[in-house]
């Protein structure tokens, strides 16, 4: 078998989850739909949205899948994990020793279902590395912490990981960047899905004003709630406005580069691909070189968000990404 020489395209089943939750496929059928579809074959599925056992799975259960794999000839990279610390009614963090279990149990799950590598979350506390870690190790299973929006390589959660990966020197701790935290943007998409929930053009124009200050998200967000309330605008057109400032961010997308040497794996996320090939709002000209110059050669799985707000085609704008990237790579 041959090394790849350079990035490799796959996507995330997240990318469907307007066809999962309406029930138009189970996960035997979507991969099925996928492989078809030629939009794999690598891989990348949610343990909480696709598998029912999840987070432990029995011997049966991950024996079927094996068998799933095997007949759509898909390649199971990545699994999502869940780093959540309130999982308690009233919003009490559990404690470290069961946070840590916690993870112990997916990561198992992952090496049972034949993944080699996790997505994990900032949620953990950075310290529990320490315990993790060499659990992950002995499973010979890849952690990557996901870079989401607002996030970007100078964010201080992601700093302050930087700090413990050099500490713990792991050979299997490193980073998954999520290109929403670097949109240039707010995807035209999102604007019209606003507007078509009712919201005025003046609330439009108070979020495109608000969105590119250089300030954290949250207090983007909470600036465009008092403004609109103030304005008079409706909660639920304020609610569908402002989910601008929750799925992505205006960071620079060169800083990616600081981050190239310890990527695992990406996930390319979008909005809306033209029929042109064109992202409406992550420069994927940009960032896509920096990974490809830089020496990366594991997965960018497409990951369409768009659904959070619209009935598009997710396979279609999957397709329409990959071919995207694709053209992009070949430089």
């Amino acid at each position: 078998m041959t090394e790849p020489t350079g990035p490799q395209i796959g996507v995330t089943l997240y990318s469907f989850t307007n066809e999962w939750l309406s029930r138009r496929f189970d996960l035997d059928g979507l991969m099925h739909e996928v492989a078809n579809r030629g939009l794999g074959p690598n891989i990348e599925i949610i343990g909480f949205q696709n598998f029912k056992e999840f987070p432990d799975v029995s011997d049966g259960f991950a024996e079927g899948f094996k068998q799933l794999v095997a007949q759509t000839g898909l390649n199971p990279v990545s699994l999502a994990i869940n780093s959540d610390r309130f999982l308690r009614p009233g919003q009490q963090p559990v404690e470290d020793d069961f946070l840590v279990e916690y993870h112990k149990r997916q990561l198992r799950s992952a090496k049972k279902l034949g993944f080699s590598l996790v997505r994990y979350q900032f949620a953990l506390p950075v310290h529990l590395l320490a315990d993790i870690a060499p659990y992950a190790e002995e499973l010979g299973v890849r952690m990557g912490v996901e870079v989401h929006a607002p996030m970007w390589a100078g964010h201080p959660a992601v700093l302050a990981y930087r700090e413990m990966y050099d500490k713990l020197d792991s050979p299997v701790l490193g980073w998954i960047p999520d290109f929403g935290g670097t949109a240039t943007r707010i995807p035209p998409s999102l604007l019209d899905a606003a507007r078509a929930a009712g919201a005025k053009e003046s609330l439009i124009t108070l979020v495109q004003q608000i969105w590119p200050e250089p300030v954290p998200s949250h207090e983007k967000a909470a600036k465009l709630f008092e403004h609109a309330r103030r304005d008079g605008h409706e909660p639920a057109h304020i609610q569908a406005a402002a989910l601008a400032f929750f799925i992505l961010a205006n960071n620079d997308p060169k800083s990616w580069a600081e981050m190239v040497d310890r990527t695992i794996h990406i996930h390319g996320k979008f909005y809306g691909v033209s029929e042109d090939l064109v992202e409406e709002a992550v420069p994927y000209d940009v960032i896509l070189p920096l990974f490809r110059d830089g020496g990366f050669t594991g997965t960018i799985v497409s990951e369409w968000e768009g659904h959070a707000y619209c009935e598009a085609d997710a396979f279609e704008q999957v397709r329409r990404h990959q071919a995207m990237c694709r053209k992009i790579l070949a430089g």
